[in-house]
């Protein structure tokens, strides 16, 4: 996801500062035995472009995206490769003025070859290569962030889109049972309670733990015996290796939700709902089976909605790391998801 990636973002761009310096500090040590002068210099090369080039590639760059004047960033780029430039060639001409008056050891690259046309110019491709790779890692990186908040914002517009869906076929549930059983309309209300409590607290977080899912399936599961009574047959198998893996929540409930809402209601043959569920290692599978109605869901329906609301869901969070099929006919309708964390 895009969530981990440049996630030590700051401590990658010290790593390649660091690299920079390594490659100055060899290059001025080379032919000379005293570490500590090339090291300085090397230091005030870095120091000069590390100002700058930051300035550049957070606060300029910023500000030129988020107002869109990508023409005076351009400008801006030029300004501050130039002064960086022109700072640096002062600095490499101090040393080599200082190892001409033999305060400094002499380095025979800048004494032999120094001149202000030759640093210069080597002081302005530094400099720009410097300013390019910078700005061009902080593009990428603001990108990432921008993809990030929209896969979020959708994420959250999916789970609200869950939260009614759901909440209104609790509720119809409920008013159907107290005309007819308002005993057991009572009975399931609470039964409700931890349902919608977990729905409504937990399925705004962006993981939870994969026992509380099940926990909630099974909750679910259990207010549907109570409400079907005898005319189904419920068959549920669940394995959980890793009880403290880290889950989205509300992922599942659409396929079982769906299981029981279109199940077959012959009079003369009983239907059934069938749940296997298994957590292994990095994987989870969940495979649903019902007795089919001969109601296909439609993109129209509550359920087609939901379904679609899960693949997107799946696509955002799982991108290419999960398996969905669904099969029906005129007796079963299955499905069967199987994702890689």
């Amino acid at each position: 996801m895009i969530k981990y990636l440049f996630k030590d973002y700051n401590r990658f761009i010290i790593a390649v500062w660091v690299a920079i310096f390594i490659v100055f500090f060899v290059q001025f040590a080379y032919g000379s035995a005293v570490a500590a002068e090339a090291a300085l210099l090397s230091m005030g090369i870095v120091s000069i472009s590390y100002f700058f080039t930051t300035y550049l590639s957070t606060t300029l760059l910023q500000n030129a995206i988020k107002k869109k004047k990508m023409k005076k960033f351009a400008f801006q780029f030029i300004l501050t490769t130039i002064t960086i430039s022109v700072l640096i060639t002062a600095w490499l001409l101090l040393f080599s003025y200082l190892a001409k008056q033999e305060i400094l050891s002499p380095y025979f690259i800048i004494e032999k070859n120094s001149s202000i046309l030759r640093e210069s110019i080597g002081a302005m491709v530094t400099s720009t290569l410097i300013n390019f790779g910078f700005c061009g890692l902080r593009f990428y990186e603001l990108n990432l962030k921008l993809q990030k908040e929209l896969l979020e914002s959708q994420l959250q517009i999916l789970q609200e889109q869950i939260n009614p869906h759901f909440m209104f076929n609790v509720l119809n549930h409920v008013h159907v049972l107290i005309r007819k059983e308002p005993e057991l309309a009572d009975s399931l209300l609470l039964q409700y309670t931890d349902i919608l409590r977990y729905q409504l607290y937990n399925g705004k977080k962006e993981y939870i733990s994969i026992e509380k899912e099940v926990q909630f399936l099974k909750n679910f599961i259990d207010v549907e015996k109570v409400r079907w009574k005898n005319k189904l047959d419920i068959q549920c198998t669940w394995k959980v290796e890793d009880p403290t893996m880290e889950f989205p929540p509300l992922l599942l409930i659409t396929f079982i939700e769906n299981a029981f809402k279109h199940v077959s209601r012959s009079s003369s043959e009983k239907g059934y709902v069938m749940i296997d569920f298994e957590q292994k290692d990095k994987q989870v599978r969940l495979e649903v089976e019902n007795s089919n109605s001969g109601i296909k869901p439609t993109e129209k329906s509550d359920s087609g909605i939901g379904l679609t609301n899960i693949k997107k869901r799946l696509d955002i969070i799982f991108p290419d790391k999960y398996s969905l099929e669904v099969k029906y006919n005129d007796v079963t309708y299955s499905v069967k998801l199987i994702i890689n964390t």
